[in-house]
């Protein structure tokens, strides 16, 4: 399912329309008309998404439309389809050491690509495990016992 994020279109002091995304601050979109304005957003959303992709940020859930808090000028809040882009993953090169006879057995069904082979095994038990612990939450849960 394709994200859609909420959006906020105000009418310009200049006359123009600007539009601007509360869960990405300063991604913003600028146009003489209405709908100029909201398909530049719909691109300039699609470029943050990419590079936050692209820099490993972690790409925020969208916020529901009715939680939007508007500003003091006419503006209303629409959503704005958001093609999510696909990470591409960091390969990481390393020495494993395994029982020769396990490496044979892995050998013999793997297909010539053995590291392929580990990762979809590797993936198919991690799937297993509901919870991964995340480390960024637990330095923060950490830190908020302490205050």
């Amino acid at each position: 399912m394709t994200p859609k994020y909420a959006a906020v279109m105000e009418q310009t002091d200049a006359g123009g329309f600007g539009v601007w995304f509360p869960d990405f601050p300063g991604c913003v979109s600028h146009a003489e008309d209405a709908l100029t304005a909201a398909q530049g957003a719909r691109k300039v959303l699609g470029r943050r998404l990419e590079a936050m992709t692209e820099s490993g940020e972690v790409i925020p859930q969208p916020t529901p439309a009715e939680a939007v808090e508007l500003p003091d000028v006419p503006s209303y809040v629409f959503l704005v389809e958001a093609d999510t882009p696909v990470a591409r993953p960091v390969y990481v090169r390393l020495n494993v050491t395994l029982p020769e006879a396990l490496v044979r057995r892995i050998d013999a069904v793997a297909g010539g690509n053995r590291s392929g082979w580990l990762a979809t095994a590797a993936n198919e038990l991690l799937k297993r495990h509901a919870v991964i612990p995340n480390y960024a939450a637990s330095v923060h849960a950490a830190r908020d016992r302490r205050s």
